[in-house]
């Protein structure tokens, strides 16, 4: 009679195990869920914040071709107060590059990123007499460099909105010789 009493509580012990077993398995189940869904939210962050860097880059480009353009004949915003914005670049709508290969859902992504430039004239440095060194150093075909006039220095100022509300801004100095 002791056998038969030995197998019937090693049942009631199996149903334990297994259940204890598969509680454990689905809080790893539910454990690795979140981790997983946590990873992706900080890839997608990660991607938004590289498209938002790079969105800024694009606005500092066009700042800097503008400032290009309008100093071919004069100094771009030479009449302006130093300091003070002279000129805001805005962004155009990113989706309509029409770049090839592009999916239509990194066209929507690329449509929500925005940016806007500021172009302040910081001020106006003249060189000195002769062949100069460190900043004095002029542009010429000659060896040394030659007598330039004026460097007109600017400040562009970069702020780009990207997805998942990711913002980034730049600031650059950039500088035209006359």
């Amino acid at each position: 009679m002791n056998i038969s009493t030995q197998a019937h509580s090693r049942k009631g012990t199996i149903i334990v195990i297994t259940l204890i077993l598969l509680l454990v398995m689905t809080s790893m189940g539910v454990g690795l869920f979140y981790s997983t869904k946590q990873t992706a939210k900080q890839v997608s962050l990660s991607g938004s914040r590289t498209e938002s860097l790079y969105t800024a880059e694009s606005c500092i480009t066009e700042a800097a071709h503008w400032i290009e353009l309008q100093s071919v004949k004069t100094p771009a915003c030479k009449n302006a107060t130093k300091g003070s914005v002279c000129k805001t670049v805005s962004s155009k709508r990113m989706d309509q590059w029409g770049l090839s290969g592009e999916s239509s859902a990194q066209r929507k992504r690329m449509n929500a990123h925005r940016y806007q430039c500021d172009i302040s004239l910081l001020g106006a440095v003249a060189s000195g007499s002769g062949t100069g060194t460190g900043f004095d150093v002029g542009q010429s075909g000659s060896y040394g460099g030659a007598n330039t006039s004026t460097k007109y220095l600017y400040k562009i100022k970069a702020r780009a909105d990207g997805g998942n509300n990711v913002v980034s801004e730049v600031e650059i100095i950039v500088s035209t010789i006359f």
